[in-house]
C-alpha cells in the first residue's frame, strides 16, 4: 500500500508520535519524525498499557514483548484512613490481553522506536519544529537541527504529537481551554519492601490527603500523594518524605529504597476545540491532557495514531476523499472529552475525601466498591474494550442485524479458527494494513456458495488495493483461491456466533479493528461504498 510523494511530518518522538510515525510507515506513507529531546525520558511517567492498547500494538508485533515483561493488574485495594476497606478483582476482559499491563512509558517508547528503525525510519533527535505555514502545496515546515542548522522544506501533511505545550497547536493558533487541579502531587519510583502483593494497586484516602501505589514492571511502585489544596511547592520530594506519608497514611510496613524519579505536578484538564486545521492534525497531549486516574492518558494518545494512520494512508492515495479525516476528530476527540469528565469527576471525589464528615466519608467508600454485577462493564470501560465509533459518518447499516457486532464496535476476537490451512485467530488475520471484509457462507451449506465466491471476486476485482477478503464456510480446502482471499474455516462454529453469521452475512472491518459495516446480504458492500467514497 505504497504512497509517493514528500514524506508526512510527524513533531513529537514520544509514545503518540512513535506510534503515528510507525503506523503511517506500516500503511506504506513517507514519514518524516523529529523530537527536540535528546532521546527517549527515561522516567516513568505513564504506566499502564490497557488491553484495547496491548490488541493494538500486537497488530505491530510488540505487544507479546510488554506482556512478558509488564505486570498484569488483578486487583485494586481501597484503604481510609488505614483501614482496609475492600479488595476488588479486576475480571478478565473478553480480549487475548485479559489484563493490562504495567510498563514503564519509556520502555513502551523504546519498543516503538526499534519498531519504527525496523520500518526504515530513525527519529530525529535534537531537531524541533520552528514554524510552519500552509500553502497551497502543503505545509512550509521550518525546523533547526542538532547542529543548529536550519531546514526550511514543504510536507504534505504535519502531525502534531508534541505533547501539552504543544508548539504546533500554538502555531497554528489553536487554543487549549480548561483548568487545572487545585491539588498539586508529589510522585516517586521506587521500589518497596513489605508485605506487598505484585499484582494489586493500592488507593488510600485520608484526611490529610490521598495516596496511591501503581504497579510498573520490574517489581517497582509509583507513589502518588496529593499536597494541600493550593499549594504552591514546586521541589520534588525526598525519599524520606516519601516515606514519611507512607507511615501517616497507613502503611508503616513498607519500606521505601531506590528512588529512580522524585517530583511533583499539577493535573490540567484541557481539551483542542479542533484535532484538525488544514493540512496540520493534532494528536495525544497534543489535543488532550487529564488525571492519570484510569492509566488512559497515553493509551488514548496510541490510539488517536491508530485511528487517524490508516485514514491519512487512504486520503493521500486518492481512495478516501478528503472528509474521512475528520472523522478522526469526530470519533476521537468525544473519547478525549468523555475520558476528561470522568478522570475530573473520579479526582474531586478523592480529593474531597479530607473535608468530609465521618459518616460522608462511609458513604463515599462504600459508593466506590463496585458491585459484583456491574464489574463487568467497569472493566470493559477501564481496558478501553467498549469504545465506539458508532455515531461515526464510517458507520453504516442499511438492513440491520440483531446478532454480531454493530457498525463501529469493536470487532472482537475469536481464538480458534484456520486461516488458509493454519491455525490462527480472527485478530491474527487482520493484522495486514487493509480493509477486510468478512463474508459467512450461508448456514447449514456443505460448500461454498456461488454469490460468496462472486461477491468476493467482484470486490478484489475492484478494490483490492486497499482491501482483502475472508471467505467463512464449514470446508474452504482443495479451491483455487485468488490472490487476496483468505479461506476460513470455522470448525466449532464459534466466528459465526459471535458475528451472527447467520443472518449478518457481510462485515467490513476498518484497518483498526473496528466494524464499518455489515450487511444480510454478501453484495451489499456497493451501498456502503457509494455513501462514503463521495
Amino acid at each position: 500500500m505504497a504512497t509517493n510523494g514528500e514524506p508526512v511530518l510527524v513533531v513529537g518522538g514520544r509514545t503518540t508520535g512513535l506510534m503515528m510515525a510507525a503506523e503511517l510507515a506500516r500503511h506504506g506513507v513517507p514519514v518524516r519524525i523529529i523530537d527536540k529531546s535528546p532521546g527517549i525520558d527515561p522516567h516513568s511517567r505513564a504506566t499502564y498499557l490497557h488491553a484495547r492498547t496491548l490488541e493494538i500494538l500486537h497488530i505491530l508485533g510488540v505487544a507479546e514483548e510488554i506482556v512478558s515483561l509488564g505486570q498484569p493488574l488483578k486487583a485494586i485495594s481501597l484503604y481510609a484512613n488505614g483501614e482496609h476497606i475492600a479488595t476488588t478483582p479486576d475480571l478478565p476482559v473478553d480480549s487475548p490481553f485479559p489484563w493490562g499491563a504495567a510498563f514503564a512509558q519509556c520502555k513502551t517508547e523504546a519498543i516503538l522506536q526499534r519498531h519504527l528503525n525496523r520500518l526504515g525510519v530513525e527519529v530525529e533527535r535534537s531537531t524541533e519544529l520552528l514554524n510552519l505555514q500552509q500553502t497551497d502545496e502543503g505545509v512550509l515546515a521550518t525546523i533547526r537541527k542538532f547542529d543548529g542548522s536550519e531546514e526550511t522544506f514543504v510536507t504534505p501533511w504535519l502531525i502534531g504529537c508534541d505533547g501539552a505545550h504543544s508548539t504546533v497547536r500554538r502555531q497554528i493558533d489553536e487554543e487549549f481551554p480548561g483548568e487545572i487541579d487545585p491539588f498539586p502531587y508529589l510522585a516517586a519510583d521506587v521500589l518497596i519492601d513489605g508485605p506487598i502483593e505484585p499484582d494489586i494497586a493500592y488507593l488510600c484516602l485520608h484526611d490529610k490527603g490521598d495516596l496511591f501505589i501503581f504497579l510498573l514492571d520490574e517489581g517497582r511502585r509509583q507513589i502518588i500523594t496529593t499536597l494541600p489544596k493550593n499549594s504552591t511547592r514546586t521541589e520534588p520530594p525526598t525519599l524520606e518524605e516519601m516515606q514519611q506519608l507512607i507511615d501517616e497514611r497507613g502503611f508503616g510496613k513498607f519500606r521505601l529504597s531506590d528512588p529512580r524519579w522524585l517530583t511533583t505536578y499539577r493535573t490540567h484538564y484541557r481539551l483542542a476545540p479542533k484535532y484538525r486545521q488544514g493540512r496540520v492534525l493534532l494528536a495525544g497531549d497534543s489535543a488532550h491532557v487529564h488525571s492519570v486516574i484510569g492509566g488512559q492518558g497515553m493509551n488514548t494518545g496510541i490510539q488517536d495514531a491508530h485511528n487517524l494512520a490508516w485514514k491519512l494512508s487512504l486520503v493521500m492515495r486518492g481512495v478516501a476523499p478528503d472528509w474521512w479525516l475528520d472523522t478522526y476528530e469526530s470519533e476521537r476527540r468525544k473519547i478525549a472529552a468523555d475520558v476528561i469528565v470522568w478522570t475530573k469527576q473520579a479526582n474531586s471525589e478523592l480529593t474531597r475525601f479530607a473535608e468530609l464528615s465521618p459518616e460522608e466519608q462511609q458513604r463515599l467508600c462504600e459508593h466506590m466498591v463496585v458491585p459484583e454485577c456491574d464489574r463487568m462493564a467497569l472493566r470493559m470501560h477501564e481496558e478501553e474494550i467498549d469504545l465506539d465509533y458508532r455515531s461515526s459518518r464510517l458507520s453504516l447499516e442499511f438492513d440491520p442485524c440483531e446478532a454480531g457486532p454493530s457498525p463501529g464496535e469493536r470487532a472482537p476476537d475469536v481464538a480458534e479458527i484456520f486461516a488458509s490451512g493454519i491455525a490462527s485467530s480472527l485478530f491474527e488475520t487482520l493484522r495486514a494494513p487493509y480493509y477486510h471484509l468478512l463474508l459467512f457462507n450461508p448456514p447449514d451449506v456443505d460448500s461454498i456458495a456461488p454469490d460468496v465466491v462472486a461477491a468476493a471476486g467482484k470486490a478484489l476485482d475492484v478494490h483490492g488495493h486497499w482491501l482483502r477478503t475472508l471467505i467463512v464456510g464449514p470446508d474452504v480446502s482443495g479451491i483455487d483461491w485468488p490472490a487476496g482471499v483468505t479461506p476460513v474455516m470455522d470448525l466449532d462454529g464459534e466466528l459465526r456466533r459471535r458475528y451472527g453469521g447467520d443472518v449478518a452475512r457481510l462485515y467490513l472491518i476498518r484497518p483498526d479493528g473496528y466494524v464499518a459495516y455489515r450487511s444480510q446480504g454478501v453484495d451489499g458492500l456497493d451501498a456502503y461504498l457509494q455513501s462514503v467514497l463521495k
